[in-house]
């Protein structure tokens, strides 16, 4: 009837069309208590190789609660792959700044580490940074309402070592 990837199509879409949230009318109640849905889009470049499949693009959906996460995703090399690459995934790790996750796709196994945080919590602390002063931004300093977040992954595939890739995006917690 419909194929594995049809599939996953319809899910993903259905998933974004039903999860959607009004940031206006609903702000994050306790930013201090971590549990986040996430919806990010970023760009990824392969370890392995420098030209094929070089640079793609994805996004990805993931809920992280305290110590547990779980999530799906997808990743287009423009110039190396037929069809989007489908993971979906689930792991362990402290809070959202360090995820260890494990996942099955299209392409089969993945293994992952992300890395999530406030972009006005970096703000901060770069400016700290370059002004030579080594102390974390306080609460009073940046907005901890803010739902920007940057992320930074790194994958490795089992069977597909070339689709092995460190992608940096941007997305927006709920």
């Amino acid at each position: 009837m419909f194929s594995l990837l049809k599939k996953l199509t319809i899910t993903a879409t259905f998933s974004a069309l039903t999860l959607s949230a009004f940031a206006a009318e609903r702000p994050i109640q306790f930013p201090e208590y971590n549990s986040a849905l996430t919806i990010s889009s970023y760009v990824a470049q392969t370890i392995h190789s420098t030209h094929t499949p070089g640079w793609g693009i994805g996004g990805e959906t993931v809920y992280s609660r305290d110590h547990f996460n779980q999530g799906g995703g997808f990743i287009y090399f423009p110039e190396g792959t037929d069809d989007p690459v489908f993971n979906m995934y689930v792991g362990t790790g402290f809070k959202r700044h360090a995820q260890f996750q494990i996942g099955y796709g299209t392409e089969d196994a993945v293994y992952r580490f992300r890395s999530e945080n406030d972009l006005a919590y970096l703000w901060v602390l770069s400016k700290h940074l370059m002004n030579f002063d080594f102390k974390l931004p306080t609460r009073l300093e940046h907005y901890p309402n803010n739902r920007w977040q940057t992320i930074l992954t790194i994958e490795t595939y089992d069977n597909h070592r070339y689709l092995d890739n460190v992608s940096l995006g941007l997305g927006l917690r709920y």
